[in-house]
Order: C-alpha cells, then structure tokens, then sequence
C-alpha cells in the first residue's frame, strides 16, 4: 500500500521523523513479524490515520527506517580520511569507522533485522550495502590507488586488498556481537586502548605486506 501524497509541513516533518525513531526502537526490540502499528503509535503519539497518511502500511514504515539508517550511513563516510593523508594514519581511521559502524548495537540490531527481512525487502537490503559495506570498500579501493600511483604502497590489485584489509580488521568481531550476550562481546570489554592496539597491529601488517617501508 503506498503512503499518500500529503503536503509536508515542518509539524508534519517532525511527527514523521518521531514516527520512524519511534518504528526503528520497536522494531528493533522484536522484530519486523511482531511489531504492530499499536506499538509504535504508543510510543510516538499520534494517530493510525497519521501512520497510513504518512506511510501506507507496516512495509512503508519499515522501509522508511531502513531509508533513514542508510542515509546515517552515508552522513558518516564523510569522516573517511583523503587521500592525500599518510597511510598509517589513514588505515587507522578507516578501520576505526569501520568498527563503530560494524559493531554499535545499533549498527547489530540493524544487521540482524536486515538479514531476516532481506528475502522481503531485497531493494532496502541492497540500498544498505551500498551505502556501508560497500561504499568504505571503494573508498578504500581509490586511496590504494592513488598510493600505489604515487610509490607509498605497492598495490598491483587495489580491489582485493581493500577486501583483505576489511577482513583483517572485521576479524571475528561481528561474529561475536551476533552471536553473543552484550556483556560478552569482546569489543565492548577492551579499553579504547586495547582496541587502538590491535587496529595498529592489523595496520602495520597489511602495509608491511604490500611492500612499503616496515612501520616501527
């Protein structure tokens, strides 16, 4: 059912945007099958009209979520370094946006609602790879490129080394959020410190291993 073409207005803008925050905690918490439209007006206000005016149907809300985490998704890849920053560095950033993008429990519950409802709504669980997974990849893929251009690292297939160096980083990481209680997830017990060490440690070995000066 599709949401009917109403005039936006700011109220109305900020009673949509209520609606969705309100949609994504709900359907977080059980799932897309269990959610009921009486959830979620409970915990936005309004109205069953509003809903349908604004959304159509249970499907438009859920779309409207995965749209809204998406577009996040994309706010924040515009922290990913330049390319005219030193690869030390840069990797250092991009695997610690990778990791806050991976594993928040947010970005987990997210992972899990899209992976059950994938088969329903194959258009949303696309437009989410391309906007997280895939878009850090090809970000990563042009620095290689331009690096390996102007002599820092040696990158004969930079595709296949940013998929490596996504590997090297996602390590079993978001295996154990998945699968694991919150309180024993393994990030989520180590300090920043700890964490900043073992993404150095995973630095120094992707760009030791594509020929560039040892870093010390």
């Amino acid at each position: 059912m599709q949401a009917a073409q109403i005039p936006v207005t700011p109220r109305g803008q900020a009673r949509r945007t209520a609606m969705i925050q309100a949609a994504k905690a709900v359907f977080l918490e059980h799932g897309y099958e269990r959610t009921t439209l009486d959830m979620v007006i409970d915990q936005a206000g309004g109205s069953r009209r509003t809903l349908y005016e604004c959304f159509g149907d249970k499907a438009g809300l859920f779309r409207a979520v995965i749209e809204l985490h998406t577009h996040e998704l994309l706010e924040q890849l515009q922290a990913l370094p330049s390319s005219t920053d030193a690869p030390e560095e840069t990797l250092k950033d991009v695997a610690r946006l990778y990791l806050r993008m991976l594993l928040s429990p947010e970005a987990i519950g997210m992972y899990r609602l899209l992976v059950a409802e994938a088969p329903k709504f194959p258009e949303l669980g696309q437009a989410f790879y391309l906007a997280g997974p895939l878009s850090i990849r090809q970000h990563l893929t042009q620095y290689l490129i331009s690096q390996h251009r102007c002599g820092t690292l040696h990158v004969p297939d930079a595709t296949i080394a940013a998929r490596q160096f996504v590997g090297l980083i996602k390590s079993d990481h978001q295996l154990g959020a998945l699968l694991c209680p919150p309180t024993e997830n393994c990030l989520e017990q180590r300090s920043e410190a700890e964490i900043d060490n073992e993404i150095a440690q995973a630095v120094r070995l992707f760009i030791n291993g594509l020929q560039a000066k040892p870093v010390t």
